[in-house]
């Protein structure tokens, strides 16, 4: 069960254009980390769901880190598995996050299970009715396997990391401006303890100010740097979000060719969504939304 919510605030921006295309005829919906954040991913859902289709193909799309630090982990988890239904999509995408990688290092691996408490894992544990200071990992193992939808760890173990839409690229954490691209979003995804992978990136990826079109043939897309990645990882904000002027901070498109959906829900109660569209001749364009709650209990 999730906890109810007194109250939720939502918030939007306008609607601009991209630098770069969308395919014809496609729309997408992204969702940042949700850390656990059920009733704010259910109010989500529900206001995507709600909204009136305007493309023949629909994808949602999670950026990661699905749970850790929020109330209600496996209720996100469940929710977002039968997220394709709840906002009218065909096609679901679930992106790993650091995150959901060290659980999924966990459940495969005893030493790799102080790693994925020390980093929020406790509070998965309790929601199954376990102390880390008592159960052993097989208990750990069995219990979470038993309380966690199979299909989101085998999503995460298995399904894709990243995704490409035109000129929108869908990862966790982002990209590196010095390394091949391709070489770079290859990278194993398990035992991950770099801060140069896909999952874990922060700098130089959030101040690269250079594009994402440096290595490409057409003179014309290295000048016009069409690229945007669209992640989460990172908090663009790191305080309660009480007007939609303060959510203009996800929108890095100009001078970092990024948007940043992460606001921190693993530390506050909201939770960021773009709507990505395409309109004529493949012009891109984005609207960034959030929700806020107050009155949660737990």
């Amino acid at each position: 069960m999730t906890a109810p919510i007194a109250d939720l605030t939502y918030f939007s921006l306008p609607w601009r254009d991209l630098p770069g295309c969308l395919p014809v005829g496609v729309e997408i919906f992204a969702i940042g980390d949700v850390h656990g954040q059920a009733n704010l991913l259910d109010a989500a859902l529900t206001a995507i769901g709600e909204t009136p289709r305007g493309a023949g193909e629909r994808h949602l799309v999670f950026l990661g880190d699905l749970i850790d630090r929020g109330p209600n982990s496996i209720a996100a988890v469940k929710m977002a598995m039968d997220g394709k239904a709840r906002a009218s999509a065909d096609h679901l995408h679930i992106l790993p996050g650091n995150h959901d990688l060290m659980l999924v290092d966990a459940l495969n691996a005893e030493d790799m299970l102080e790693h994925w408490l020390a980093n929020g894992g406790k509070t998965v544990l309790a929601e199954v009715g376990l102390s880390w200071l008592d159960a052993s990992w097989p208990e750990i193992v069995a219990k979470v396997r038993q309380k966690i939808h199979p299909d989101y760890l085998d999503q995460i173990a298995n399904g894709p990391t990243h995704l490409h839409f035109g000129d929108l690229i869908f990862v966790h954490a982002g990209l590196h401006p010095h390394l091949d691209r391709t070489t770079f979003l290859a990278q194993d995804r398990l035992c991950v303890r770099s801060d140069d992978h896909w999952s874990s990136i922060r700098y130089p990826f959030l101040n690269w100010t250079g594009g994402w079109d440096m290595d490409d043939p057409d003179a014309r897309r290295r000048n016009a740097k069409p690229t945007v990645v669209v992640h989460g990882h990172t908090p663009a904000l790191r305080q309660d979000l009480t007007t939609a002027d303060e959510l203009s901070i996800c929108n890095g498109i100009d001078d970092y060719r990024a948007v940043d959906l992460d606001i921190g829900a693993g530390h506050r109660p909201q939770l960021a969504w773009a709507h990505f569209r395409c309109i004529s001749g493949g012009q891109a364009q984005v609207r960034i939304l959030a929700l806020t709650a107050s009155g949660m209990t737990s």
